[in-house]
């Protein structure tokens, strides 16, 4: 099999796993509660996922266990970045204006073991395997801009579907957000560089809404961060040098087709069971 056969396939498992994964998931939620015990669950089945396409794929394993310091700094920094679009309404989320702040309640209840170990289990640990190295890597095995296009605007659009009431800034924020966890992983090969990022800033808007004494104190750290690209400018020409290498105009036009594609799988998905059930 090929790449792209291979992304199908793993597309179409990964999709359909809620028809599957019922009666797995259970007994983690009875014994570890509805949120922890569902996304213990979803590691776990994602880590299997991971080895089983691996072994249909054994290409798919370039990644590099290793923890490029440098690099980790000027991608957290461009990942910090890509809030930028949405920072006026994540500042009302965090505030009582919010409509919607009750989503953050729970946030606000956590410990930072708490929120750490969730953060890992629910974002860093299985977006990253299923998204940048399974979904990602096939792609790249056959056009790593094609790829990595395609897998940015999956990640930040489908974010729609779990939080409809999110608007297109905040999407936005979410698909640059994969851009850049996309090329950090298609440059660094390492996939402990990417969870940590995804982890660090999700955990980062964590403290910002739990700690309202600490937030300038977080804001002026966070500002901070960003000059790394600038004092490691030799680094960042560097992965601007293999963005360009790896652009081409068919990467950017499959890009954008597979994308939308995936989304729309997603949503005719949606449709279907809801159509099922009536509502």
């Amino acid at each position: 099999m090929n790449p792209p056969v291979v992304f199908i396939l793993a597309v179409l498992i990964y999709l359909t796993k809620g028809l599957y994964l019922g009666k797995f998931i259970g007994p983690f939620r009875r014994r570890f509660g509805e949120i922890t015990g569902y996304w213990i669950a979803m590691s776990i089945f994602t880590v299997v996922f991971a080895v089983f396409i691996t072994l249909l794929y054994p290409k798919l394993y370039f990644i590099h266990w290793s923890f490029p310091a440098d690099y980790f700094l000027i991608f957290l920094s461009l990942s910090i970045l890509t809030v930028v679009p949405a920072i006026l309404e994540l500042k009302k989320l965090a505030g009582s204006e919010a409509n919607y702040n009750e989503e953050f309640e729970l946030s606000k209840n956590m410990s930072f073991g708490q929120a750490a170990f969730l953060q890992i289990i629910s974002a860093a640990l299985p977006e990253e395997l299923v998204f940048r190295y399974i979904f990602l890597g096939l792609l790249s095995l056959w056009n790593p801009f094609a790829g990595l296009l395609a897998l940015s605007l999956f990640f930040g659009l489908a974010h729609k579907f779990a939080h409809p009431e999110r608007s297109w800034k905040v999407l936005l924020s979410n698909t640059l957000a994969g851009f850049v966890l996309g090329l950090a992983y298609l440059y660094t090969k390492s996939l402990l560089v990417v969870m940590a990022i995804h982890w660090l800033d999700n955990m980062i808007f964590w403290a910002y809404i739990k700690y309202d004494r600490a937030r300038k104190a977080i804001g002026v750290a966070v500002a901070l961060s960003l000059l790394s690209p600038v004092v490691l400018w030799d680094q960042t020409a560097r992965f601007i040098e293999y963005l360009r290498d790896i652009f081409s105009l068919s990467g950017l036009l499959w890009g954008i087709v597979l994308g939308f594609a995936m989304l729309g799988v997603v949503y005719t998905g949606i449709k279907a069971l809801r159509g099922r059930s009536g509502r």
